[in-house]
Order: structure tokens, then sequence, then C-alpha cells
């Protein structure tokens, strides 16, 4: 913010008032984030996985992030490992040719024009020696890391790396607004390797393209003392010297890290069982954004298995595209704070909310198996009318929201385009723009869980779903292992009726 003239005393009161503001609001966060540091369930989850230790230096004005991070890397594999891969996912935003977004949505993302976004390493060293590194990918988004001696299955490696990043002035999942900077997708995290190999896909713009692996965070953030951190995991400290705020955050056992920042953030907060529910806002209804996911949260937790995390904030943020989720974070495109879009913000954070077990607790493969958490997830957010204001309403919005909406939209379209192909079960990259997308992954998926639920009741269906959390949670599951836990939970076989939902084109 440039000072107008004539009001610099005035502004210099206000950053004082503001800064003092802050640390308050940051001695409650701390408060809360105290108390959770030694969950049993996390600590059980977080042995035996990658760590990740981040020190951030972030200047607004430039809007840029200074970072030194360290990896311990262990081969979790049965294999070998001579090479290491890791995803910059801040290099997708660097040229306007290779953007992240559709066409036809770059004047949403960049209302300023185009503003170029990335990553630049300047070391990179592997168990405190350098380390040969190659760069490539469709817009420099991958890292390569050559090994001096292989990695074999159960050792670790320790990775430095120092890099800065450029945030661009957008309003997509990383980026700035007027109100909000959003660290999302930031920094170097390692791909996944599975079954099939390396994960290596880059940044799609149809989709969540993202897919990683549980791992632990310590993250230090400084950052000017006027500035509230809504972030990924608990806050254990902040301390402030010379107007500079240092932020020490530590998530365990999550699959990502992520932040929000500014300086106008308000906070409420709500305690549900274990969790302490934050609402971080700017303009209004701060209140109610709370109300509707705390409430989630409450009823996910009875219908899935308890929230493990002891904090989850809803972040009102520069978002054009509606929610978006992280672990212990869900961002809320700031438009939808509007009293007359109070129906659409309260069935965005349940659905952002529902994601926290369907991608941040069972994860999947976003790319490639996208039906599985966001069908799933759009059906969950049915359930949660249904559960929390009773059968009627379930219905209402199952009616309209995907048999008269999402789906009926497919249905259509196929009348009007008999060749679409309506298959569920394919890479994000193959269907050919958004509205399909979210016709058939979320609307044509939710019908085929619905279908399910029918066929199976309640009491099971239920059960399926508190099973497929408990044994999954804190990895990576996949089609066959869903329909393996219904098979063994009704004691039948469902791969056709699965395959028939997911495979048929027509």
């Amino acid at each position: 913010m440039r000072p107008q003239p004539g009001k610099t005393s005035k502004l210099i009161l206000i950053a004082a008032l503001i800064t003092v503001l802050a640390a308050s609001l940051a001695a409650v966060l701390i408060r809360f984030g105290s108390e959770h540091s030694q969950n049993p369930v996390l600590l059980t989850a977080a042995k035996g996985l990658n760590s990740y230790e981040i020190s951030v230096d972030f200047d607004p004005t430039a809007g840029m992030l200074y970072c030194n991070q360290s990896i311990v890397y262990i081969n979790r594999t049965d294999k070998d490992i001579t090479h290491l891969y890791f995803h910059l996912y801040p290099n997708a935003y660097k040229y306007e040719d290779k953007a992240v977004f559709p066409q036809e949505d770059m004047h949403r993302a960049y209302p300023s024009g185009f503003s170029s976004g990335y990553l630049e390493l300047e070391e990179v060293t592997v168990n405190g020696s350098g380390c040969p590194y190659t760069i490539g990918g469709y817009s420099e988004n991958l890292l390569m890391l050559v090994l001096d001696d292989s990695l074999a299955p159960g050792e670790s490696t320790v990775i430095g790396m120092k890099y800065r990043v450029k945030l661009p002035h957008c309003l997509g999942r990383f980026g700035y607004g007027d109100h909000t900077y959003k660290a999302a997708n930031w920094y170097p995290i390692a791909c996944v390797y599975d079954k099939n190999g390396w994960n290596l896909d880059r940044y799609y713009p149809i989709g969540d393209p993202f897919y990683s692996e549980a791992a632990n965070y310590h993250v230090t953030i400084r950052a000017p003392g006027e500035y509230i951190i809504a972030a990924t995991g608990d806050i254990l400290s902040r301390r402030e010297k010379d107007g500079i705020a240092t932020w020490t955050i530590k998530a365990l056992a999550v699959r990502d890290f992520a932040w929000v920042t500014s300086d106008r953030f308000k906070v409420l907060s709500r305690k549900v069982g274990k969790t302490m529910v934050h609402s971080y806002y700017f303009s209004s209804n701060g209140d109610k954004a709370l109300d509707y996911g705390a409430s989630a949260i409450e009823v996910f937790n009875d219908a899935f298995g308890e929230y493990p995390y002891k904090q989850f904030s809803i972040v009102e943020a520069d978002f054009y595209i509606g929610g978006m989720e992280y672990p212990n974070l869900v961002m809320i495109d700031h438009s939808l704070y509007a009293q007359g879009a109070l129906k659409w913000l309260e069935l965005i954070i349940a659905h952002e909310t529902a994601h926290q077990w369907w991608y941040g607790l069972v994860g999947n493969n976003q790319i490639r198996d996208a039906w599985l958490d966001e069908g799933l997830t759009e059906y969950s957010t049915v359930l949660y009318y249904g559960l929390r204001y009773g059968r009627e309403k379930e219905d209402q919005m199952y009616r309209e929201e995907i048999a008269m909406g999402k789906y009926r939209y497919i249905q259509e379209l196929a009348r009007s385009e008999p060749d679409i192909d309506q298959t569920i079960h394919k890479a994000a990259y193959e269907f050919p723009d958004w509205y399909v997308y979210d016709a058939l992954v979320y609307g044509k998926g939710a019908v085929m869980f619905h279908g399910i639920r029918k066929r199976i009741g309640d009491e099971k269906f239920f059960e399926v779903l508190k099973k497929y959390h408990e044994k999954y949670r804190f990895t990576n599951a996949d089609k066959d292992d869903l329909i393996s836990l219904i098979n063994s939970v009704t004691g039948r076989d469902w791969e056709e009726y699965f395959n028939k939902w997911l495979y048929d084109s027509n």
C-alpha cells in the first residue's frame, strides 16, 4: 500500500494498531495450537514420513518469498532409487502461453493483465554436498536430482534447497489480489513414486493436478508485523522484533502445506470436538462461514470418523474459482461472502470441508482418479445437508445440484453431441473443458455413489465410508481399494457396477 499525501501520521497510527491486533489474534491462535502438538494419532502417522523444514522471508511489497528448505527424504519403495524428482509448481505460472487457466478465464485470473510467477533455485545439496540437477518439464516445472549413491529401500537422505518464489498478481490458487497473498503449491514437493513409477504430471488447466504423499512440516515464516497468517498445521509461536513477526508452524502427517496472509484479516473461532475451527475474513459474514465450517466438521466427524487435526481454517481469499482444499485450510472466493450469496457460501464450504477427509486424509491421484475424491466429496456435500437439516433438504439438494444440475447438463449435451465421451475414469487432461469435467467427475460421480447407497442401504454405506477413512487415512487409495472394501462390507462383488459407471462412454 502506498500512503496518500498528507496522511502519513494517521497511517503510522493505524499500522501500529493493526500490529497490536495481529499480535493479540496470534496469541489466541497459539493458545489453540499449543494444545494439540501431542495428538497420538498424528504422532503415530508421522513416523516414517518425509519431513520438510522450510524457512521463509515474506516481502509483500515485492510479492517475494525467500526460502531455505531441508527435506529428509525416505525411500519408502521396494527398489533402489538413483534419481529424485520434485514438482516446481510456481513455474507453471511463468509463461502466459502455458497458463494454468482456460483461455476464457484469463481475464478473471489476471484482472490487471498477465503477471508472471515462478520459483528460482539458487542452490541444491544432498547430505551437505553439491548435487547435479536438471530442471525440465512443460514449463520448467520439474526438478530432477542425480544421487551420488543409490538410495536403498528404507534409507534416507537430506536434501537442502535455497530458492526464491515470485507470487503473481493472480486470483487463482497461487498469487495475490487486493486483500490476500496465497502461498499454495509454492515450494518444491517430492513427486510420488508408486506402482506405476514416478508421477511427473504437469500443472494442467483442468481439475486439481496434484498428487502427493503425507509428510511432516516445520515452517518458519517472517512477515511484517501487521500480517495475520492462516496456515496448514499448528501455530506454535509468534515473536515480533523491529516490526517483523516470526511465525513458527508445525504440521504432522499432511499431504501439502499452504498458507494465506493478509493485513486485513479478522478471526472468529469455535471448538468442535477436539478441533478448533477458525474463520479468517476481511469483508462480512465471517460468522456465517464459521458456522458452516464448524457444522460440517461436526457432521463429518460422525459420518466418516473423527478429524485428527486440532485446527481447521476457512479463509476468505482473492480467489475466483469458488473454493480450494488444502490440509487444515480451505480458500473461499470472497464474492461468496456477499449477503446474497450465502447459499453458495455454505455449499462451497461444506464441499471443501468434506475434502479434508477425501483428499486430505484419504489421498488419491487427482489427475488419474479425480472422481475418487471429487465424486465422493460432491456426494458428501449432499450428505451434509441431510445430516444437518434432514432428509427432505438432502433430497432437494441432490435433485437441484446433482440430478437436475450437473448430471442433467451432461445428458443434455450428449443429446446435442452424441459422440461426446461420458467416461468418468480418465485423466484430467482428457476432458475437453471444465464444464464437462464438472458434470462427469462431480455430477455423474455423485450419482454413482448415490446409486451404491440405494443398493446397499444407509447402514452399510456409512460403514463403508468409515472403514475407507480408517483403513486408508494418511495414505493414497485407488479404485480397486474402494471396490474391494465395498465388496468386503457387503459380501457382494461391485466391480461390474463401478465399471459401468466409470468406463461407459454413453
